[in-house]
């Protein structure tokens, strides 16, 4: 009877993980249907839309309406390409372009704004996409959110020095403008302003402005050269920069504290970064997918690395580490293959899951005395890495933690450790030797499965249970060196061990798992303690070079299969009663 391969299935789903040019955004998912309250409110809306409408006065082709002394336009329903709007319609001042007043012009190509307008409102001329040109005047103080969202026939936009904020998503989706000049009277930026501008070639940051909000340039991937923010900024929201392809370089001023979530997320073309040492924080997916990036300097003033913060950083050669950094997130180096030594500082008390899972060129590793544990996954992967050395201080090894770390040739685990875990040196196939401390007492699932070159194991005393597939596929292995405390051996635990010629199951074992030893051609002899009750399913199967076996009388049953395809096996001796056998 034969039995698959087996791999692990964690290793799979323990780093699949978003490919590091895909970003994340709060936006970019299509909105849900709306459900009957959803409908109830988008009528009410409408009503009240309706209404407005109901009420506003009309001058040629605009709608408007009046507030004390002034006026706002409310809607245009002409069909012009040119619009002139103007300065006074019954001898008030037009001071405000209302909300949505030109929403979805899209024969409108040309707009001309007169002096007496302050401000122009939400969603203005948001969709007109025929829209080329418009001169926005000095008498402006602040334009709306999504005002001209998705004009993609705007190729150029000059905001005067009268402007001190834009609003959210203002010019978003503008993917005609190639170039935008934003006055040093602008105090305020808003989310997403220049979101997917993809044309957009050079942006200046005027240096009143204290924070850069969410996404505000966000896929701008024509943006190209260098980006310098200035020492106003103390804030930058998540993915502001995130997938500026063309992004070479950037300078962060000493006024910031903190990198946020996936700053700089997809920015392949971005070589070189300054972190100043005021940053104490670099956040999750910060630079991940920066494939171009070959260096970075982390400041001694950071004490936090967050989750998948360099992931993908496949250019990445040389890093360090400062000592005031007291944790590495989840995933913060996974698949940087550029990567070939690494020493994590002293202090560092926390290192993430699959920190540096998948770094194919790391050859040397250096782990601190402050740390306690291997989280899962933290070195899978890493094929080059040919020697490591636990510190005593580790008491767990987490599942994965070393899986097919194919150059890695000897290990030793630390006396303190308690705990392996599952699959933890999986696939291991050039390791010859471990070393497995007497602080262990048991040997997780998979823990060195398909380490083909190992020849020989000893287990020690503290150990009482040896888990599935522990030792299978280790084809080199010729000698095991069972304690008398052992209890159980589980499933499949020794399969597929061809090197093997002997085996004494010692006195006190209890479980024997279905398919333990099965395709163990090599073995010729074993011995079966009087502490058994049970032979599981095909524990024996496959064994062909299996002679003899003796059953001891405290087996009271056999499993289905539990010798099948012993083809040389002549002699059976039962000590006691026969046992109820399987098929």
């Amino acid at each position: 009877m034969g039995f698959p391969a087996i791999d692990s299935p964690l290793f799979s789903s323990t780093l699949r993980s978003p490919m590091p040019h895909s970003i994340r955004t709060k936006e970019n998912s299509a909105p849900a249907a709306p459900g009957p309250r959803g409908a109830a409110v988008l009528l009410l809306l409408l009503f009240f839309s309706l209404a407005a409408d109901a009420k506003a006065e009309q001058f040629g082709d605009f709608s408007y309406s009046r507030s004390g002394p002034t006026v706002t336009i409310t809607r245009y329903s002409g069909s012009e390409a040119e619009v002139t709007i103007p300065g006074k319609i019954a001898d008030l001042p037009v001071t405000s372009i209302g909300l949505r007043s030109f929403l979805g012009c899209t024969g409108l190509t040309g707009v001309t704004i007169p002096g007496s307008v302050t401000s122009i409102a939400n969603q203005a001329f948001s969709g007109c996409t025929g829209l080329t040109s418009i001169i926005i005047p000095d008498s402006v103080t602040s334009i709306g959110d999504s005002s001209f969202l998705d004009c993609t026939g705007l190729t150029s936009i000059i905001i005067p020095g009268s402007v001190t904020s834009i609003g959210d998503s203002s010019f978003r989706g503008c993917t005609g403008l190639t170039s935008i000049v934003i006055p040093s009277s602008v105090k305020f930026i808003g989310a997403r302003f220049l979101f997917g501008c993809t044309g957009l070639t050079s942006v200046t940051i005027p240096g009143n402005v204290t924070s850069l909000k969410d996404e505000a340039f966000f896929g701008c991937t024509g943006l190209t050269g260098g980006v310098t923010i200035p020492g106003s900024v103390k804030f930058i929201g998540y993915s502001v920069f995130a997938g500026c392809t063309g992004l070479t370089s950037v300078t962060i001023p000493g006024s910031v504290k903190s990198i946020g979530y996936s700053v700089f997320s997809g920015c392949t073309g971005l070589t070189s970064v300054t972190i100043p040492d005021s940053v104490t924080s670099i956040g999750n997916r910060a630079f991940s997918g920066c494939t171009g990036l070959t260096g970075v300097s982390i400041p001694g003033s950071v004490t936090s690395i967050g989750h998948y913060s360099f992931q993908g950083c496949t250019g990445l050669t040389g890093l360090t580490i400062p000592g005031s950094v007291k944790s590495i997130g989840d995933f913060s180096f996974q698949d940087c293959t550029g990567l070939t030594s690494i020493t994590i500082p002293d202090g560092v008390t926390s290192l993430g899951n699959g920190a540096f899972a998948r770094c194919t060129g790391l050859t040397s590793v250096s782990i601190p005395g402050s740390l306690t544990s291997l989280g899962s996954s933290t070195f899978s992967g890493c094929a080059s890495l040919t020697s490591i050395t636990i510190p005593d201080s580790v008491t767990s090894i987490g599942n994965e933690a070393f899986y097919r770390c194919t150059g890695l040739t000897g290990v030793t685990i630390p006396d303190g450790v308690t705990s392996l875990g599952f699959a933890a040196f999986q696939g291991c196939t050039g390791l010859t030797s471990v070393t497995i401390p007497g602080s262990l007492t048991s040997i997780g699932d998979f823990s060195f499965h398909g380490c083909t070159g190992l020849t020989s194991v000893t287990i020690p005393g503290s150990v009482t249970s040896i888990g599935y597939y522990s030792f299978s596929g280790c084809t080199g292995l010729t000698s095991v060196t069972i304690p008398g405390s052992l209890t159980s051996i589980g499933d499949f635990s020794f399969h597929g061990c061809t090197g093997l010629t002997g085996f004494t199951i010692p006195d006190g074992v209890t479980l024997l798992g279905g398919g333990a030893f099965s395709g163990c051609t090599g073995l010729t002899g074993v011995i079966i303690p009087g502490s058994l009750n049970s032979i599981g399913d095909a524990a024996f199967s496959g064994c062909t070079g299996l002679t003899s076996v003796t059953i001891p009388g405290s087996v009271n049953s056999i499993g289905n299969y539990a010798f099948s395809s012993c083809e040389n096996l002549q002699n059976v001796i039962f000590k006691g009663n026969a046992p109820s056998v399987g098929r």
